[in-house]
């Protein structure tokens, strides 16, 4: 089945890398206007040419900081007031940063503060002003917006990254369920995906991992490796959620026709949530 965004406007946030990158280009290719919201500039200055010529013209990318009312607020009202009868159609929370394993003993404040004010308000300013935007406008088939939130399994296990993390994801479970309980009534589905593993750039980076708590990073393994067994031996892709499996799973799920899936919170982990 063909799914087709023409018309809608999607805003990614961490859109210019990593998952947020084939967000992105996989919105493009079914025809959305793209509103990318990123903090690095220098990705955002060589989005376009990672993206088809002719898809360009629907392509907006904006520096912003998730974390930030006033850049977010800022970042909408560019799209918003830059055109008569402009909409925003779907919302996607991706922008998000990793702990380094640490658990609770061994968690610095500063770790804990970070992970909570990107990971979990910044997904709550990001959705209260969609919630705000949604309403002003017309239903479209019986619906005014959708907000989806890439959390991660470790939203819904211990075991899985550090503490800070992992109470970070946990939180934006909560933001998900709320938001959809409050406003499916309303016309506004909330939901959110699980993912496990995902093969980007800091997966890649062994200096990156050599920081990380290894005992916490024994721990994850541990779980990972009862799914995927000797996922290492088999190649970096085994085991891995493939981003652009991930990002059809997303496009799928903000589709016109699916307003029966609401406060979901839908695995895209390779069964790693199935222990």
């Amino acid at each position: 089945m063909s799914i087709d965004y023409t018309s809608k406007t999607v805003l990614i946030t961490g859109g210019a890398s990593g998952l947020g990158l084939s967000l992105t280009t996989h919105f493009l290719a079914a025809n959305a206007t793209v509103l990318t919201l990123d903090i690095s500039a220098e990705s955002l200055s060589s989005l376009p040419s990672k993206v088809p010529e002719a898809h360009r013209p629907r392509l907006h990318p904006v520096e912003a900081d998730i974390s930030s009312l006033e850049s977010v607020s800022a970042a909408i009202s560019f799209w918003i007031d830059g055109g008569a009868g402009r909409r925003l159609d779907v919302l996607v929370n991706n922008a998000g940063i990793s702990d380094k394993m640490d658990p609770t003993g061994d968690c610095d404040l500063d770790m804990w503060n970070r992970q909570i004010l990107v990971n979990t308000t910044g997904p709550f300013i990001t959705s209260q002003l969609a919630v705000r935007q949604f309403l002003k406008q017309e239903p479209v088939d019986g619906q005014r917006g959708v907000i989806l939130n890439v959390i991660s399994a470790a939203g819904l296990h211990g075991g899985r990254a550090g503490v800070a993390y992992t109470v970070s994801k946990h939180g934006t479970v909560g933001l998900t369920k709320s938001t959809a309980a409050f406003y499916g009534p309303k016309g506004i589905r909330c939901l959110a995906i699980m993912p496990g593993p995902m093969l980007t750039n800091m997966a890649r980076d062994e200096n990156h991992i050599k920081q990380f708590h290894q005992e916490g990073v024994a721990m994850v393994s541990s779980t990972f490796n009862t799914v995927h067994g000797d996922a290492a031996q088999r190649g970096w892709n085994f085991g891995w959620s493939p981003l652009d499996q991930v990002s059809k799973t997303v496009l799928n799920l903000c589709a016109d026709g699916m307003h029966t899936i609401n406060g979901a919170l839908v695995p895209t982990d390779m069964g790693w949530t199935s222990i």
